[in-house]
């Protein structure tokens, strides 16, 4: 019940601070003109929309605060909450004044290493795959750096799915209600349910609750405040909660719950080095752009990859709940079905993808 009102009050102040972040939107000239390079929208549209989850989970987990007596305001949520005040004053500044690549990643850097210092939390250990029974301890030079590729790497995968209306709100909630469903399938998440779950149940909700506007056709965007926002919480919640005591699994949970960012980001960094290209320059070559490029719609594009999302997510609790019995078989299957998924994806087409994308967008505006 804790977790469902926490979800419930989220959403509903996502819902109703719309208005309001809107009109700030076009006060301060935050909105996204259209560039054939990247976009797919034909018009301007706001950004800012990010506030709406930022300011949706941020109440909700303030309401726990002041009347869950099993919420506590430890070092772990101070670190969080303080790294995320980071993360969300870069977003801010971003959608208004589009900041350089470099000037993101320092901020994207310094949040990380906030959550790390004040919190006490990395990535310190894994078990060894092959053998169930032996830890892998990390030294903690490379923990620390290995931690902070983790939370900076996912919290711009969510940007770079960023790129179909609903598609990153949608993909942030399924991925938070991954990891809240195996926070409770798991018999040790007492000692790890109220924290993370709570957290990450916010979250969900206040996608939830801004999909309504951003879904296609979007009213508004969620922008580097929403999509940084998202990845950075769940990236934390990550190492911090949810997976802290899931040593035997805690290396593949994350990769199968995250599983459409992840790819996502690694293809388009394969991609630009491949290429010749700045890892920070956006393309149309995404694996959404690839969607529309086989001739689906803007809607069947982004509920084919929440489909997808929802698999990973049900892979990464049924492995939370069976451990590492079943990790290979489990494994063996993703691998079929993903590296399927990719040639059909990748195959070259008589048509250009980039001629479909522009007779979608002409239907669209009509």
């Amino acid at each position: 019940m804790i977790f469902l009102l926490t979800l419930l009050s989220s959403l509903i102040i996502s819902l109703i601070s719309y208005p309001l972040v809107k009109k700030i939107a076009f006060k301060v000239d935050a909105v996204s003109y259209p560039t054939k390079e990247r976009h797919i929208h034909i018009i301007p549209i706001p950004l800012l929309g990010g506030l709406s989850i930022v300011i949706g989970m941020f109440v909700s987990v303030l309401l726990n605060y002041l009347f869950n007596s099993n919420f506590v305001a430890d070092y772990k949520l101070i670190g969080l909450m303080s790294g995320l005040s980071i993360i969300v004053v870069m977003g801010v500044l971003d959608d208004i004044f589009e900041l350089k690549p470099y000037i993101k990643g320092i901020a994207q850097l310094i949040a990380a290493l906030v959550v790390i210092f004040i919190s006490g939390s990395s990535i310190t250990s894994f078990t060894n795959p092959f053998n169930t029974s032996e830890i892998i301890q990390i030294p903690y030079v490379l923990a620390i750096i290995t931690t902070i590729i983790w939370i900076v790497a996912l919290t711009n995968a969510f940007n770079f799915i960023d790129g179909l209306d609903g598609l990153a709100s949608g993909i942030g909630a399924i991925s938070s209600l991954t990891l809240l469903a195996v926070s409770l399938v798991r018999p040790d998440a007492y000692l790890v349910g109220t924290y993370s779950g709570i957290i990450v149940a916010a979250l969900a909700g206040a996608c939830i609750g801004f999909l309504p506007f951003n879904f296609n056709p979007a009213k508004i965007f969620m922008g580097e405040t929403g999509s940084a926002f998202i990845g950075f919480t769940l990236a934390v919640i990550s190492i911090q909660g949810t997976f802290k005591s899931f040593t035997a699994i805690s290396l593949f949970i994350p990769l199968f719950a995250f599983g459409l960012p992840i790819l996502d980001v690694i293809l388009a960094i394969f991609r630009r080095v491949k290429n010749k290209k700045p890892i920070y320059i956006g393309d149309k070559e995404h694996i959404h752009h690839k969607l529309l490029g086989l001739g689906l719609s803007h809607k069947y594009a982004v509920l084919a990859l929440y489909f997808a999302s929802v698999l990973m997510g049900i892979f990464s609790v049924i492995l939370s709940a069976s451990g590492m019995h079943y990790i290979w078989l489990l494994l063996s299957i993703f691998l079929l079905i993903l590296i399927t998924l990719l040639i059909f994806i990748y195959i070259p087409r008589k048509k250009a993808a980039k001629n479909i994308i522009e007779e979608i967008s002409d239907e669209e505006q009509n």
